[in-house]
């Protein structure tokens, strides 16, 4: 194939609920948007969605997804780690077999153990980095040496990737980002209520994501208690860590709604007031390395946002496109939602400066980005 073909290797159930598998099919859009020509290689794995990828992610199929061979037992509840190995094993023998028949001008994935393996047999391979151990092991340190380039979230990941003895030049920062259009609805914010089949006219604060410790909703949940006058949503989450909130924090203002499909995201952002990003500073991945979806389309959805004061939000957001809270605290979360509430014009310049910032961060650019490393 030619040097503009691409092959994105993901090991990852597809479609997943989970942020990354939009991240990547976002990112293979994109490219493919820029003439490459791209297919996106994933395990065949079980999988309770049933719908084709580009329907559930509603993209165009200007890539190809092809789904290889792999012993997948994750769904069960006992030997996990054992699982983990003997799927991330069996996929990548069937992705080496593949690249042996197949030739790309590029490779690129953002799993560690595929860069690792991979880089053994192949010089072109580029890895993106969306955490780091904290004490990263001789085998992290091959694979950053022997991968052609490494594709960071953040600049927090970058510092750490130096101080572990990676040349700089080697490195490229290229944030996560937002399909600007799909939140650009023509919709008032009590007709995406009405759509959501929400109460009206309540003061409305939302927080989408994952429920895990790091992200901070367990932050937004008990901050409920003291925010009687609004009604506090919470979007996302599995049904095993929903049930877990729904026993924990029992307010009548909280509604924990669990996953929603991604094509209802225009939707919740839309009626909401306030939206926060609680992340906790407790977690490097959340203080320093993260780039969260949910910050770029918070920022697109023209709504004021408040945000914990982490470096990986202060990457992106500043004093005029947000209010900043102090992480893990009630009280200052509290205070800051109220601060919002009591000053409309507060609310307007934050919600209209994230906006027209959100333009720096489409998945065009992104791509861009990407392709100059090559």
């Amino acid at each position: 194939m030619s040097e503009k073909s691409f092959l994105y290797i993901a090991n990852v159930r597809l479609p997943t609920e989970k942020a990354h598998g939009l991240q990547i099919v976002k990112t293979c859009e994109a490219l493919a948007d820029t003439g490459v020509k791209l297919k996106l290689l994933a395990p065949n794995r079980k999988n309770f969605i049933k719908e084709d990828p580009f329907n559930f992610y509603s993209i165009r199929d200007n890539f190809t997804i092809e789904k290889l061979f792999c012993i997948d037992f994750l769904s069960f509840p006992v030997l996990k780690k054992f699982s983990f190995w003997l799927e991330s094993l069996t996929f990548y023998l069937s992705v080496k077999k593949y690249i042996s028949k197949n030739k790309f001008g590029v490779y690129y994935t953002r799993d560690f153990l595929l860069a690792y393996f991979l880089s053994k047999i192949n010089k072109n391979i580029f890895y993106e980095i969306h955490s780091l151990p904290s004490n990263p092991s001789i085998k992290y340190k091959k694979t950053w040496k022997k991968v052609k380039g490494l594709v960071v979230i953040s600049q927090g990941l970058k510092r750490d990737l130096i101080k572990n003895g990676v040349e700089e030049n080697k490195i490229s920062v290229i944030t996560d980002a937002v399909d600007i259009k799909n939140f650009q609805i023509n919709r008032t914010k009590e007709q995406s209520r009405q759509k959501l089949h929400l109460h009206q006219p309540d003061k409305i604060i939302l927080y989408t994501g994952h429920l895990y410790d790091w992200k901070g909703a367990n932050l937004l949940a008990a901050a409920a208690k003291y925010l009687a006058e609004a009604e506090i949503y919470l979007v996302g989450g599995t049904k095993e860590d929903v049930a877990k909130f729904q026993k924990k924090y029992q307010f009548k203002n909280l509604h924990i709604v669990g996953w929603q499909n991604h094509r209802s995201m225009p939707d919740w952002l839309n009626a909401a007031d306030i939206l926060v990003l609680p992340n906790s500073a407790k977690s490097k991945i959340s203080s320093d390395y993260t780039s969260p979806l949910k910050l770029f389309e918070y920022m697109a959805a023209k709504r004021p946002i408040l945000a914990a004061d982490l470096p990986s939000v202060r990457e992106i957001l500043d004093e005029k496109n947000a209010l900043f809270f102090h992480p893990d605290s009630v009280v200052s979360l509290v205070d800051g939602i109220k601060t919002i509430f009591s000053d409309d014009n507060l609310q307007r310049f934050l919600a209209q400066n994230a906006h027209s910032k959100a333009g720096e961060f489409s998945w065009n650019k992104r791509a861009e980005k990407i392709l100059n490393i090559f």
